[in-house]
């Protein structure tokens, strides 16, 4: 499967009907699914998309980035990339948080095609295995780099249309101890 294989398979689609489409398809064409599913959450799991995402859904831990990023890849690619570049061009979207959540199954979609049902040893071997070759959506734990100040001017003057629609969140980035964060 190629990238743009990919963006026609997943554009406009829920996560099931995605599902149903890779169904029964050679594994190797579900891993290369995955690999590129990957990348592009990871490009898209930033401290700049969080903070929007937060301001959408009145605060994001990094479960609620995990499902907004999958909700954007569901978008397309042109909306994709526009985020990436400027995540405020979200206001341009209608946006239900309670949309946001189901897309985050995504992230998990090519484990559970490959994963042979049943229990035992057996199967946990190969759950173990599939995992290993897939790897994590995306990072664990905070995105690279120093976390960005949320103060009120800051969030107005970096998603002015974000502010301007879903108003101002005391805190975009939630589940975080520490306000500074590195890799």
């Amino acid at each position: 499967m190629r990238e743009h294989q990919f963006w026609r398979l997943v554009t406009g689609r829920t996560v099931a009907e995605i599902g149903e489409l890779l169904r029964g398809r050679p594994a190797l064409e579900v891993i290369r699914f995955h690999h590129h599913f990957r990348r592009l959450h990871l490009r898209a799991c930033r401290w700049d998309v969080w903070t929007a995402f937060g301001l959408i859904c009145g605060g994001a831990g990094a479960a609620q980035l995990r499902d907004g990023v999958c909700w954007l890849i569901l978008r397309g690619r042109r909306i994709y990339h526009r985020v990436v570049v400027n995540p405020d061009v979200l206001a341009e979207f209608r946006i239900d948080p309670l949309e946001i959540t189901p897309s985050g199954d995504l992230a998990g979609l090519a484990r559970r095609l490959l994963t042979p049902p049943g229990s035992g040893e057996v199967a946990a071997a190969c759950g173990e295995a599939i995992a290993a070759i897939l790897g994590e959506a995306g990072p664990h734990g905070s995105p690279p780099g120093e976390r960005p100040a949320l103060d009120a001017d800051t969030l107005a003057r970096c998603y002015p249309r974000l502010t301007a629609r879903y108003g101002l969140v005391p805190e975009p980035i939630t589940g975080l101890t520490s306000s500074r964060t590195s890799r």
